[in-house]
């Protein structure tokens, strides 16, 4: 099945129902999903907030337990902990204590070049999804928890990490998917470095590349935008607006987000298109 046809194409001038999503949500949501709509709409303080959170983080400041949805293992994940980033910055809780234990966490698992790989503890749960394995992909893991960290007031993580991305860019061969390219942006997009400004200069033209191509799955659209719209390359909206548009064509009647990953993930990708789309609202676009 081709891509157009898996993904409804990528037409402009679609646009994404809201409240389609919002149906959707109220019937496949998961206890996080619901939280993070109540606490993002005004209708759940801080307090609340954690409660549910807190759930997920274990006492060393690393996340488990279905953060990601993909891992529902007990030992804190390096994966895991990324989508955990992702959702303390989008809920604005830089200053809050569990954010700081968080970083402590990737203080202590950061290997000695700066970059960070799955935990071997992890990797013995059951069920462990087969590309949280080691070294597949450092430059995410890397470049998406040192770039979150630094958007989240904790600088100190960017050197190391920005000097493995820099070493290691040169050997690293064409990807058909978006994440290398999509975490080099976030760590390296605001740079002022020669070198740092062209490795995030081809990273967006292999971006537009994918877009082009429709290999871009759904999901990653959010991501995506979300990275474009803190970052801010020149060209960002017209960027954006493609991805806003096959986020709308990829929404089903139901309301909900297609994609090819996980179907436990249409929850999380329908959740996170909103987050998107809330984005492209706040710029003018839609």
């Amino acid at each position: 099945m081709d891509s157009e046809n898996r993904h409804g194409g990528g037409e402009a001038g679609v646009a994404f129902e809201t409240e389609s999503a919002y149906d959707f949500l109220y019937l496949k949501a998961t206890p996080i999903e619901n939280i993070r709509l109540a606490h993002w709409r005004g209708e759940a303080d801080e307090t609340a907030f954690w409660r549910v959170l807190g759930h997920y983080q274990n006492s060393d400041g690393g996340w488990a337990r279905g953060v990601d949805p993909e891992y529902t293992g007990q030992h804190s994940s390096i994966h895991s902990t990324i989508e955990a980033l992702r959702i303390l910055l989008s809920h604005q809780q830089a200053d809050h204590p569990n954010t700081a234990r968080t970083i402590h966490f990737l203080r202590q698992a950061a290997l000695p070049d700066g970059s960070w790989q799955e935990l071997p503890e992890v990797l013995r749960e059951a069920n462990v999804p087969e590309w949280y394995a080691p070294a597949r992909f450092r430059i995410w893991e890397t470049a998406m928890l040192a770039g979150y960290s630094l958007d989240l007031g904790y600088t100190e993580l960017w050197k190391p990490a920005a000097t493995y991305l820099r070493n290691v860019w040169p050997q690293v061969p064409p990807s058909e998917t978006v994440h290398p390219y999509l975490a080099a942006v976030l760590l390296l997009g605001r740079s002022h470095a020669d070198k740092d400004r062209t490795i995030a200069a081809q990273s967006l033209d292999a971006i537009r590349r994918l877009v082009r191509r429709e290999q871009i799955d759904p999901s990653d659209c959010s991501w995506l935008i979300e990275v474009l719209d803190v970052v801010n390359p020149p060209d960002a909206d017209d960027l954006i607006q493609q991805l806003g548009d096959r986020l709308a064509s990829a929404q089903d009647p139901d309301g909900g987000v297609r994609t090819d990953y996980d179907e436990l993930m249409r929850s999380s990708a329908t959740f996170n298109a909103l987050m998107a789309v809330a984005l492209m609202n706040q710029r003018g676009l839609g």
